[in-house]
């Protein structure tokens, strides 16, 4: 019998809080400890590391989960499933390894980041024993949930004891490394229990292709965002790496809670496209992107509205330039959103992922030709790269969209008042907020007054307008306490 698909949702958005929640903190404590230099150093290592470690990875989360989804009912060919994709996962990884050191001993190992750099090499062991994919296909968010917070309470207390001044950036990324490592391992431990391992019947060559190709998908990031980061590293400075990351996470960390919603849908909807028939798949879809958007919106321009004084309040005075960088990260969060809707629950789900990489390598192109025309004209800043970005996006959305409805005949419509009135409600936050911003100078009492008046705003305009998300949650709520 398959979980519920309204706790696992309730289970994924409690486990995104949190991981919103406590990383606001976190990383406001490391930015203003370690300051902009100190980060951009770790920062851009990360980004030369995460080149690297997409092939580590090989895209056995993304397959995994939707490979395992449709056999979950069978025992035999999940412990199938699971030990080849383990094997291929420890492979890739140590091949990765190899490779990675290669690379960071002949070019990085005369700079100050090479011991950063070494150390993130331990992540590719960790690789080994990452198997999330596994509990998420098998809809065990309890446990993450569970896991995570207790892993993350510890990870915090470690942050607050050894990083005290900037030159801690070393036990910073040991510690990085660290809950990588033991995030990784405790899952690994409790998937065992559940799932033996399989080797009689080893199927590796059947999955490779397939794998490649989610190389390349899920690691769209390669022609984006790590490309702006790489860019600004080698063709700018550390402090501008600094701006642009720092902007990127808190953007991440509240696009991560509004990502639950589709994360948690994905194995449903491989199953229901699988098993049930389009007409069932195509309900889900459009009631999902309903509740996606109801939120992605509003958490979009609420971000763009504090971004000025959001960086400062997260990082201090010296990340004042990066204002600018997160208002332009909220645009490219709803970009980021649609496209999410379309690459993960559609093609993704469609099996079109050969489709889906040339699709991406489009707007990566894009991005690429942009950036290259910044570096040439030296207007490579943080803010000109993240609108690049967001403009090489918004190509991949339109063409996406245009294949969705064109070749693979998906009776989805995304450009509908029905997920668009979302955009129109939360537009409202601008004028609503004009005078708040003009007048009120205090940075706590600013951000207070804009949450407070936007969200009464738009929870008056949804029972006005008796929108059907709002109800869905207030009757699921219902139910729940009738029957406990």
């Amino acid at each position: 019998m398959n979980p519920s698909l309204f706790k696992n949702t309730i289970y994924k958005l409690i486990l995104n809080a949190f991981n919103l929640v406590l990383p606001i903190f976190v990383g406001a404590y490391v930015a203003r400890t370690l300051g902009a230099t100190s980060m951009g150093k770790v920062q851009f290592s990360e980004t030369i590391f995460m080149y690297f470690f997409i092939f580590a990875t090989f895209g056995v989360y993304q397959y995994g989960m939707r490979e395992m989804s449709r056999v979950k009912g069978n025992p035999q060919k999940v412990s199938q499933l699971f030990t080849s994709l383990f094997t291929i996962s420890t492979i890739t990884s140590l091949l990765s390894l190899g490779l990675y050191i290669l690379v960071v001993y002949t070019g990085y190992g005369e700079r100050d980041i090479f011991p950063i750099l070494l150390l993130f090499s331990f992540n590719f062991l960790s690789n080994i024993f990452y198997v999330e994919w596994a509990n998420e296909a098998l809809e065990r968010y309890g446990f993450i949930t569970v896991k995570t917070v207790i892993l993350r309470l510890i990870y915090a207390v470690l942050i607050i004891v050894f990083i005290q001044e900037a030159e801690d950036y070393i036990q910073y990324t040991i510690l990085l490394v660290l809950f990588m490592f033991l995030n990784n391992i405790v899952s690994f431990v409790y998937v065992k229990r559940h799932i033996p391992f399989s080797f009689s019947n080893l199927i590796l060559k059947k999955h490779i292709k397939p794998l490649f190709l989610m190389v390349i998908f899920s690691n769209a990031s390669i022609l984006y965002t790590q490309l702006d980061r790489f860019m600004l590293g080698e063709f700018s400075s550390a402090s501008n790496v600094s701006y642009y990351v720092v902007s990127q996470q808190i953007m991440g960390i509240i696009n991560m809670l509004m990502l639950s919603v589709v994360q948690v849908t994905i194995p449903r909807l491989s199953y229901l496209s699988e098993n049930e028939g389009e007409e069932a798949y195509i309900s889900v879809l459009n009631q999902v992107s309903k509740v996606y958007f109801s939120t992605l919106f509003p958490a979009a321009f609420g971000l763009f509205l504090i971004s000025d004084v959001g960086v400062v309040l997260y990082g201090g005075a010296e990340f004042t330039p990066a204002g600018a960088v997160l208002a332009a990260f909220a645009l490219y969060m709803i970009t980021l959103g649609m496209e999410s809707i379309l690459s993960n629950q559609i093609m993704y789900i469609k099996e079109k992922e050969h489709i889906l990489v040339r699709i991406v390598f489009i707007g990566g192109i894009v991005n690429l030709i942009l950036n290259t025309f910044l570096v040439v004209f030296g207007y490579l800043t943080p803010l000109y790269a993240v609108l690049t970005t967001v403009l090489a996006n918004a190509v991949l959305v339109g063409v996406e969209y245009w294949y969705i409805r064109t070749k693979l005949k998906v009776a989805y419509r995304m450009f509908e008042w029905a997920k668009l009135k979302y955009f129109v409600y939360s537009f409202l936050f601008l004028p609503a907020s004009y005078p708040i911003k003009v007048f009120i100078e205090n940075v706590f009492v600013e951000i207070g007054l804009l949450v407070i008046v936007n969200a009464s705003l738009y929870v008056i305009i949804l029972f006005v307008t008796k929108d059907e998300v709002l109800y869905l949650f207030i009757n699921k709520m219902r139910a729940r306490l009738k029957r406990s």
